[in-house]
C-alpha cells in the first residue's frame, strides 16, 4: 500500500473554488510587493534630484545590487530552512526591506544612503523567492500550475499599474519624481500589511485519513523511544548540512537540473539587463524617454501571456527543448537589442520581447521544478514509512 504525504490528501474543501480563497492574501502580497509607481525613472530621480553623477550611479550605486543580490539569496534559502523562522517571517521581513529602500531612496541626501538601499532592495527582491514556495504549500500538486503562474501573473500585473500610473502622473506634469516614491512607500506598506496576514502553510494541517495512517504506524507499529517525541531545534551548522543534501539530491531530478542551468545561464543576464536598461535608452540618446508606458506594455504583456499559459498542458513536459530553445532565443533577442539603433520603439520592442519570454519561462520552470521535488519528496516519503512498516512487522513475526 503507497502511503500519500499528510496534508497532501484532496478532500472536499480543496477543490478549484477554493484555491483562490486559500491564495487570496499571498495574491494581494504579490501586487502590492511590486507596486512602485517609481522604479522606471529610478535613474532620473537619482541623476535630476539626488544630484549624483551618471557615472556615479552606475558605478557606485547600482552596482552594489549587483553584487549583493547572491549572498542574499542564498541567506533566504538558509533562513527557510530553520524552524523558527519559515515561508511568512521571510516575506515580512522582506517585505519591511522593501519600505525602508523607498524611504532611503526617497529621503536619503548622501551618497551612502542610497548606496545602503541597493542592499535593503537586494534583500527585498531575494525574500520574493519564497512566493512561490508558499504557494506549494497552500494548494495540491494538481493545482501546482494554475497558482503558480496565476501568483506570477498577479505580480507582473502589478509592475504594470505601477508603471503606467508613473508615467502618466510624470507626462502630465501634475506631480514631481518624488512623489511617486512617496505612492512606492505606500504599496510597500500595503504590502507588508499583507504579508502579516498570510496564512499558515497547508502542509502543517493533515486530512483525517492522513493523520490515521501515520497514528496507525507511529503510534502502534513502530518503536518509540521516550525521546522520541521531544524534537531538539538543529542548530545553524544541522540547518546548512540539510540545505546542501537537499540541493544535491535535488540537482539529480531531471528537471531539476535541466531548469538549474537554464537559471545559471539566464537568471545573471536578466538581473543585469534590468538593472541597466534605463542607462542603456540613455547611451542611445534617447533623452525624452517613456520608459513608464515601456515597463506597462512589457508586464501587461508577459502578465497575459503568464496567466494564459498557466492551463497549458503541452508546458507540464517538454522539459529540454524548452529550457534549449529559450536560451537560443534570449540570446537572439539580447543580441537584437544590443545592435538597435536609437529610436524608442525598435528599443523598447526588443526589450519587451526579451522580458515577456524570461518572465513565462520563469513560471514555467518554478511550476516544473516544484511539481517534480514534491512528486519526489512524496514518494521517499511513502518508501521509507513502508520500509519501517516492513521491518517491524518482521521484526514482531
Amino acid at each position: 500500500m503507497e502511503l500519500d504525504d499528510p496534508g497532501k490528501e484532496e478532500t472536499e474543501e480543496d477543490g478549484p473554488g477554493r484555491l483562490a480563497e486559500r491564495l487570496r492574501w499571498l495574491y494581494l502580497f504579490a501586487f502590492w510587493s511590486q507596486f512602485k509607481p517609481s522604479e522606471p525613472f529610478l535613474v532620473d530621480y537619482l541623476i535630476e534630484e539626488k544630484g549624483i553623477g551618471s557615472e556615479e550611479v552606475y558605478q557606485d550605486v547600482l552596482d552594489l545590487f549587483v553584487y549583493s543580490r547572491l549572498p542574499f539569496l542564498i541567506l533566504v534559502g538558509f533562513c527557510a530552512e530553520m524552524e523558527s523562522c519559515g515561508y511568512r517571517a521571510i516575506l515580512v521581513l522582506g517585505a519591511a526591506s522593501g519600505v525602508l529602500t523607498v524611504l532611503l531612496t526617497r529621503f536619503g541626501v548622501q551618497m551612502c544612503l542610497q548606496q545602503a538601499a541597493q542592499f535593503t532592495v537586494s534583500a527585498a527582491f531575494a525574500s520574493r523567492v519564497a512566493v512561490p514556495s508558499l504557494a506549494f504549500t497552500l494548494c495540491l500538486p494538481s493545482q501546482f500550475q494554475e497558482a503558480i503562474h496565476t501568483v506570477k501573473a498577479v505580480m507582473l500585473f502589478s509592475n504594470c499599474c505601477a508603471s503606467a500610473l508613473g508615467e502618466l502622473l510624470r507626462d502630465g506634469d501634475w506631480v514631481p519624481l518624488k512623489v511617486l516614491f512617496d505612492l512606492s512607500a505606500l504599496g510597500q506598506v500595503l504590502s507588508l500589511m499583507c504579508a502579516a496576514c498570510l496564512p499558515v502553510p497547508r502542509a502543517s494541517v493533515a486530512t483525517p485519513t492522513a493523520s490515521a495512517i501515520s497514528n496507525t504506524l507511529e503510534e502502534h507499529l513502530l518503536p518509540r523511544s521516550p525521546t522520541a517525541a521531544r524534537c531538539s531545534p538543529k542548530s545553524a551548522c544541522e540547518v546548512f548540512k540539510a540545505l546542501v543534501q537537499d540541493v544535491w539530491l535535488s540537482l539529480w531530478l531531471r528537471r531539476v537540473m535541466w531548469w538549474t542551468a537554464w537559471a545559471l545561464a539566464m537568471n545573471p543576464i536578466h538581473g543585469l539587463t534590468l538593472t541597466y536598461w534605463q542607462s542603456m535608452v540613455r547611451s542611445k540618446h534617447i533623452l525624452k524617454d517613456h520608459n513608464g508606458y515601456l515597463s506597462a506594455c512589457m508586464y501587461l504583456a508577459a502578465s497575459v501571456l503568464t496567466l494564459g499559459a498557466g492551463g497549458a498542458w503541452a508546458l507540464q513536459g517538454s522539459t529540454s527543448p524548452l529550457v534549449l530553445s529559450s536560451v537560443f532565443l534570449a540570446a537572439y533577442l539580447l543580441l537584437g537589442l544590443s545592435g538597435a539603433d536609437t529610436r524608442q520603439l525598435t528599443v523598447y520592442g526588443w526589450i519587451m520581447l526579451y522580458q515577456c519570454l524570461f518572465e513565462v519561462t520563469t513560471a514555467v520552470a518554478t511550476f516544473q521544478v516544484g511539481a517534480e521535488v514534491t512528486r519526489a519528496t512524496a514518494a521517499s516519503h511513502s518508501k521509507a514509512r513502508a520500509q519501517k512498516f516492513d521491518s517491524c512487522r518482521g521484526a514482531r513475526g
